[in-house]
């Protein structure tokens, strides 16, 4: 649920570019998008063809690309064009939060709470976010996607990462890369799936045990998709959240001590954010790579199933301040945006062949 977060930026960020007089959707800006567990959801919401989900639309028509013809410009006139085809649109980004708070309480429902139960089950019946899944993306393959997207998930049976990418496993649909993204362990049974390309079942879980913020394999898919860029620009999005400390006075803490439910199982909590702070550390010192980290603390702790509209709306809040908080960095990295050209990363419609 802390994907409010995530999610009201990428509208405040979409409406900024419009201040900006941008009428290109934000997918075209980018040469990759990619997101792990919630942040995953979001990928695929906006690498989606639009016509082809259930997701809110925006309304618009396809927009019309032209590029320049090289050639002698006369009198300082502008260069001659060459219509291209149209880029589809995408689906209205400010209204992907209210997803959030529409659909939670059915994926999470507090009938379904196992209190106890949970020692030997997960949390919650997987049907409803399946059902959700479905009926946004229907039976979408990855491979339609508007933009190349990476979906971090891992391989438990394999122990290895798992990625599923609309350029190399795109057979998988986009509600199975949905579900195994967010197959969180404990909360949600993993995701069984048919890989129809290696012909073989596999079973995965959250991406988040391996890659809570998953810059650094966009970094690496965008290093083969793009060998010849001399320099790659990420823009990360966080999910907020507070820093978590684990004082243990040096005394015995024990297993039950460091998996404590009560506590929020301190240990995990520990790895979680040990993860985020060696991720920004090392993409900070990549010398061609471009790191613009939007984070903030939020203004107390949220688990990812909570559905209090209280508190929902207070990471709602939580998301306007941090984008406050950070406007100057992402006014920087949009005004680079809008100075793009060609988009040869995103699929074109009626594309002119001459």
């Amino acid at each position: 649920m802390r994907g409010i977060v995530p999610a009201a930026i990428l509208g405040q960020i979409s409406h900024q570019l419009e201040v900006l007089g941008s009428n290109i959707p934000l997918y075209a800006y980018f040469d990759l998008i990619a997101g792990t567990s919630t942040g995953g959801l979001l990928a695929l919401g906006l690498s989606v063809p639009a016509p082809k989900s259930n997701l809110p639309g925006d309304g618009r028509a396809p927009i019309p690309v032209y590029e320049d013809i090289k050639g002698r410009r006369f009198f300082g006139g502008k260069p001659k064009q060459r219509y291209r085809g149209t880029i589809p649109p995408s689906i209205d980004l400010a209204a992907l939060e209210e997803l959030y708070f529409q659909r939670g309480t059915s994926i999470f429902p507090r009938s379904q709470t196992r209190l106890i139960g949970q020692m030997f089950l997960d949390k919650y019946d997987e049907q409803p976010l399946e059902r959700f899944l479905f009926e946004m993306f229907g039976n979408t393959p990855l491979e339609e996607a508007m933009v190349p997207t990476l979906i971090v998930a891992y391989d438990s049976d394999e122990g290895q990462p798992f990625h599923l990418t609309s350029y190399e496993t795109g057979s998988f649909l986009y509600r199975e890369a949905g579900r195994a993204t967010s197959a969180a362990p404990t909360f949600f049974r993993p995701a069984v799936l048919y890989d129809r390309q290696r012909q073989k079942t596999v079973r995965l879980i959250d991406g988040g045990v391996i890659a809570n913020n998953p810059s650094l394999f966009a970094y690496q898919e965008a290093k083969k998709l793009y060998p010849d860029a001399t320099r790659y620009h990420i823009l990360s999005l966080s999910t907020a959240g507070t820093n978590y400390t684990f004082k243990t006075n040096g005394a015995s803490i024990g297993v039950m001590g460091w998996i404590d439910p009560t506590k929020g199982a301190p240990i995990h909590k520990i790895y979680a954010n040990a993860q985020l702070q060696v991720v920004d550390s090392i993409a900070k010192a990549i010398p061609d790579l471009s790191y613009t980290r939007i984070h903030g603390e939020a203004s107390r702790e949220v688990k990812m199933d909570e559905t209090d509209p209280r508190l929902l709306e207070l990471l709602h809040r939580d998301a306007r301040e941090i984008y406050a908080d950070n406007e100057a960095k992402i006014l920087a990295f949009l005004s680079a945006l809008v100075q793009r050209t060609g988009f040869d990363h995103v699929r074109l419609e009626e594309r002119d062949h001459e």
